[in-house]
């Protein structure tokens, strides 16, 4: 590629980096511009009568123990998120009379047990109006009014009202009370729904998308993305009470822990997407295990939030998202120091999240008070973060295309160039061409002395290969050959052949004794007595292994082989082997068996009958032949 073309794309993924920029810009604050309006409209919509807190921390505390309270031990708040506590809050309110007839909202979705008591108050005296029993231990069917949110009637009576509420989670507590007439709360909820609608349209269709470019591509990085979008979504769906409403109503069980499990699952995708984005096996091997190791960790803490309290789980999952997110966002850094475009979008969306997520769990462990819901302000961080991960990934897809390319032109500059050399070869050839047929003669000759000698080596290869390199003697792949080839002549002609296996007394003891290089000498000496006894071209010694000899008599019968194996007995039993200072003497055992080879099962029979033979003389005493037909 020419360097004009080089800045002209350049150029132009510049201008599209811009746009994409720009629409996450105005995406980000719109979400942020709604999510403000509507957190102006809920404030507005607070209790402003004084609410009265008492923390039971023993958590044994009765509706009757409470009434009985001395007014000093109330105390009155204005801030309602308690943090990740046991205790049981306990808050009381006297309502307005305009709120009669209206509806009161707890404005926090995760709570396990909400009891309301609503008492009428005349002369000091209480009198119990109605009793609310809600949260997410219980069915969604059975609140008194099917909404995500706690909402609760309130009454239409001429007396004082005074609510009395006990709250307790086993995750954070927040009792955010609102109260609503029925047409502001349809106007808020319509709102609420299409901030809610576009977050989720937004997540479906970008896990969507990714699902399908997976189908295509078969490229793991987009599952891993589709995943990650689904499982937030599932969350945040879980967070805002959507998911008990819509996909599990029957399940208290699964809405207690669906937070924390999806929330696991959410991390699992994170880090598999993460470390395939930025290709950490070949940019970094220590990055790789870490995010090995954390995936794993958090794979197994998704198993594990079946099965473990949601309590324990909950403020293990904060404490982890603080710890997780600032390393991939300290390792998306760290390679886009080194250069890499993809890490540096990354760790801009890594840097959104972390920022959110803090505020979000430092919300949560009410370290601070953020002026809207915490869950919101995740969903803006998220939905910011995804978008600057496609742009992430567009980038990824658009290097993959541009260096497509330029391999693309490479190979069409390549195949120019192979044309011209081509051309070039063919008048090359012609120009040799006289001279190459003026060579042949001489070049055929040469190959000819040329397959010559590769005869020659091969028959001397072939020598080698059927040869035994310590004695001499042919070795056990001969034998094999040449034992096949006889007993199928054997058969052939109705000949008796006779076949010795031997093997010298006590050989392990010379080794032992004396050492390896003696018992080598020895060997060495014992193939040689055994080669010269030898007389006939046709009859053969091998060593098969060890100690272990055989001989191979063709045309044979058992007497006249019994007679000569009885000379080599004799010949080795008076061989004396001098080395490396010793005098060695030792003795053979030898198994002889005959045969007229009938068929293929007497061949393969009389190696193994003369090695039982063998056996034979040994536990005879040795030094001795044991003969036989079979």
């Amino acid at each position: 590629m020419t360097n004009s073309g080089k800045a002209i794309t350049n150029s132009a993924q510049s201008s599209n980096v811009i746009w994409l920029a720009a629409l996450i810009v105005v995406f980000t604050g719109l979400m942020l511009y709604m999510v403000v309006s509507l957190g102006k409209d809920i404030d507005s919509h607070s209790i402003d009568s004084t609410i009265y807190h008492f923390e039971d921390q023993s958590r044994t505390l009765q509706l009757h123990d409470i009434a009985s309270l001395d007014a000093d031990e109330w105390t009155d708040i204005t801030e309602l998120n308690f943090g990740l506590t046991n205790a049981h809050q306990w808050m009381k309110v006297d309502l307005p009379r305009a709120s009669h007839g209206s509806y009161l909202e707890i404005d926090y979705a995760m709570l396990d047990s909400i009891i309301i008591w609503v008492n009428a108050i005349e002369d000091d005296n209480h009198t119990l109006i109605e009793k609310y029993d809600l949260g997410d231990t219980l069915p969604f069917l059975q609140r008194p009014v099917i909404h995500d949110r706690f909402l609760v009637p309130i009454p239409k009576l001429d007396e004082n009202l005074q609510l009395m509420l006990r709250v307790r989670s086993n995750g954070p507590v927040k009792s955010p009370l609102k109260i609503w007439t029925a047409q502001e709360y349809v106007a808020y909820t319509a709102s609420h729904r299409m901030f809610m609608g576009l977050f989720f349209g937004y997540m479906f269709a970008m896990g969507l998308i990714n699902l399908f470019v997976f189908v295509t591509t078969r490229n793991q990085v987009y599952l891993a993305y589709a995943g990650y979008v689904f499982a937030f979504a599932l969350l945040i769906a879980s967070v805002h009470g959507l998911g008990f409403r819509f996909l599990w109503p029957n399940s208290p069980w699964l809405q207690e822990r669906s937070t924390i499990i999806f929330a696991y699952m959410t991390m699992s995708f994170i880090l598999v997407f993460s470390s395939k984005i930025l290709n950490l096996k070949e940019n970094g091997g220590t990055y790789a295990r870490i995010f090995q190791f954390l995936t794993v960790f958090y794979i197994g803490a998704t198993i594990a939030s079946f099965v473990v309290p949601y309590s324990f789980m909950i403020k293990l999952l904060l404490l982890l998202f603080l710890f997780a997110i600032p390393i991939i966002l300290l390792v998306s850094m760290s390679l886009a120091f080194r250069g890499s475009v993809i890490a540096r979008y990354f760790s801009a969306a890594w840097g959104v999240l972390l920022l959110s997520g803090i505020l979000a769990s430092a919300d949560n462990f009410h370290w601070v008070v953020l002026p809207i819901d915490s869950s919101y302000l995740l969903m803006i961080g998220a939905t910011t973060e995804t978008l600057l991960l496609a742009l992430a990934l567009a980038m990824n897809y658009s290097a993959q295309r541009v260096d497509a390319r330029r391999a693309h032109m490479e190979a069409a500059e390549n195949e120019k160039r192979t044309m011209e050399v081509q051309d070039e070869a063919y008048r090359l050839e012609q120009r040799a061409k006289e001279e190459l047929e003026k060579e042949v003669q001489a070049r055929t000759q040469e190959f000819e002395d040329a397959l010559e000698q590769l005869s020659t080596i091969n028959t001397e290869l072939k020598g080698l290969s059927e040869t035994d390199a310590l004695t001499g003697l042919t070795n056990r792949y001969f034998f094999e050959q040449t034992l096949k080839s006889e007993t199928a002549r054997s058969r052939r002609e109705r000949q008796v052949i006779s076949l010795a296996v031997l093997d010298i007394d006590h050989f392990k003891q010379v080794n032992d004794t004396y050492g390896h290089q003696v018992g080598d000498d020895c060997l060495v000496a014992f193939a040689q007595v055994l080669q010269e006894q030898l007389k006939r071209p046709g009859d053969l010694v091998a060593r098969i292994g060890g100690e272990e000899f055989v001989v191979l008599l063709p045309n044979t019968n058992l007497d006249g082989a019994k007679d000569f194996l009885e000379q080599c007995r004799v010949a080795v039993e008076n061989l004396k082997v001098s080395s490396q200072g010793h005098t060695i003497s030792f003795t053979v055992s030898i198994g002889l068996c005959s045969k007229v080879i009938g068929s293929q099962d007497d061949s393969n029979k009389i190696l193994v009958y003369a090695d039982k033979l063998l056996y034979q003389a040994k536990e005879s005493g040795r030094n001795c032949i044991k003969a036989g037909n079979f």
